[in-house]
């Protein structure tokens, strides 16, 4: 299977003209007429995913945030991007338009945290529905803790009936959530200023952890190109993992 095939499809799942005007995305890593029988899907493509990507046998990692963001001065050997030309490892990053996608990465968010009646507001980056039953924020806390197998989440009170989602960096979303009349608000990192705007105008928010509001994603990614692809094998990263630990 030639690599150019599974860029093309993942341009039709997660068009790559949609991502932000900032990002980097598509093929960053590799040549497109390169021979792929194995991939790894990662949150993350870091040193230990490439080392695992070689160990494995896959010769295309694809990854949710770009392994090359800004422009590069220099390669260590041991990073990432030096790694992957190392082993002749090729990366397909798809970042702010699988963000923006109807199969990507806050539909999996939702659907994670079981949302009903949902609608996208793609160019928002925001999601919202209802959840399976109203129920306190502290509540809502510890499902949303549960399904995302979260380390921690850090929350502010409130109740919990309309809901809405942007993962990982997605903090500005509280304001939007605020502005479409949503009670509740989960994402993956918000900063100080978002918590105080929450509790200002009665909103639950929920910071669930920039990892563990992404990497929902993976695993329909990996049933989106399976079935797609059946003479491909695509396996799952066991070293893409959550940086940090909380107690």
């Amino acid at each position: 299977m030639k690599l150019n095939n599974i860029i093309e499809f993942a341009d039709r799942i997660a068009p790559f003209d949609t991502a932000a005007e900032w990002d980097n995305v598509g093929l960053l890593v590799g040549s497109p007429d390169a021979e792929i029988s194995r991939v790894l899907l990662a949150l993350d493509i870091t040193p230990a995913v490439v080392e695992e990507a070689r160990e494995t046998g896959a010769e295309l990692i694809v990854s949710h945030h770009p392994v090359i963001f800004s422009p590069l001065s220099s390669l260590q050997p041991d990073s990432a991007e030096y790694l992957l030309a190392k082993y002749d490892i090729a990366a397909l990053c798809l970042h702010t338009n699988l963000d923006r996608a109807d199969q990507g990465v806050n539909t999996a968010l939702a659907a994670a945290l079981g949302l009903d009646n949902t609608v996208f507001f793609a160019e928002d980056f925001l999601l919202v529905g209802e959840p399976e039953k109203p129920c306190s924020a502290e509540e809502f806390a510890a499902l949303v803790k549960e399904r995302l197998h979260a380390p921690s989440v850090r929350f502010t009170a409130g109740k919990v009936s309309r809901v809405a989602v942007s993962s990982g960096g997605g903090g500005e979303g509280v304001e939007l959530a605020q502005k479409y009349g949503f009670d509740a608000f989960v994402t993956g990192e918000l900063k100080h200023p978002q918590y105080l705007y929450a509790v200002q105008h009665g909103i639950a928010a929920f910071d669930a952890g920039h990892f563990s509001t992404e990497d929902v994603v993976i695993a329909p990614l990996q049933e989106l190109f399976g079935e797609r692809f059946p003479e491909v094998e695509f396996m799952i990263s066991k070293a893409s993992k959550c940086p940090y630990q909380a107690i």
